[in-house]
């Protein structure tokens, strides 16, 4: 009798331990999933308010480089897709250029790139996308119609280096964005001028 208790007792003992180690564990594993899922949330909160304080500084740039490359009734969906690009970029972003000349080539890449599409259904995986266009703003958009009329004819990469050299960016960081030589976008803005100079006197 006694050698035959001895191992039952053990069992029991080590099925308590067993049972207790799992309920230790699913409750730390519980813990854990809690804690990942709450601060997810508060991560992505974060992301969405920089996210819109970056598009509201920058939306004059993304504005003027939708404006240069779209048909006016096709701006408003150049400017969404720059902005869902920019969304997806955030979280690739690492600070190795300035934050102006990345917007710059994400902005330029989107629109050489875009071709309008049907509107499909959204999927809500994008932030709402809210930060509008200039829509009552007459005055402005006149003048910006008055001063890109001339650059609407030229081609894509000359609307990109004639934008930049407008805006102020200096030879390298126009020749990092659009990827040339520095000593080729120098050689490019004269020959853009010249071609401005003919195309404004036909």
């Amino acid at each position: 009798m006694y050698g035959g208790s001895t191992p039952s007792g053990t069992s029991r003992k080590t099925s308590h331990i067993v049972v207790s180690f799992f309920c230790i564990f699913f409750s730390i594993h519980c813990n854990f999933f809690s804690f990942f899922a709450t601060n997810k949330k508060k991560s992505e909160m974060k992301l969405k308010e920089e996210f819109v304080e970056l598009v509201t500084r920058y939306k004059d740039v993304i504005f003027k480089v939708c404006y240069i490359y779209a048909e006016k009734d096709d701006i408003e969906d150049y400017y969404q897709e720059v902005l869902i690009q920019i969304w997806r970029s955030i979280p690739k972003f690492r600070g190795e250029s300035s934050v102006l000349t990345w917007i710059y080539k994400i902005s330029l890449n989107t629109c050489i790139s875009y071709t309008r599409k049907k509107p499909k259904n959204i999927v809500n995986q994008e932030p709402i996308l809210e930060v509008h266009l200039y829509e009552n703003d007459t005055e402005k958009r006149l003048q910006i119609d008055e001063l890109y009329f001339l650059i609407n004819r030229l081609n894509k990469l000359e609307k990109a280096v004639i934008l930049l050299w407008l805006e102020g960016r200096d030879y390298e960081e126009i020749a990092s964005i659009v990827g040339i030589s520095k000593a080729n976008v120098a050689v490019k803005i004269n020959r853009i001028k010249e071609k401005l100079k003919k195309l404004s006197n036909q």
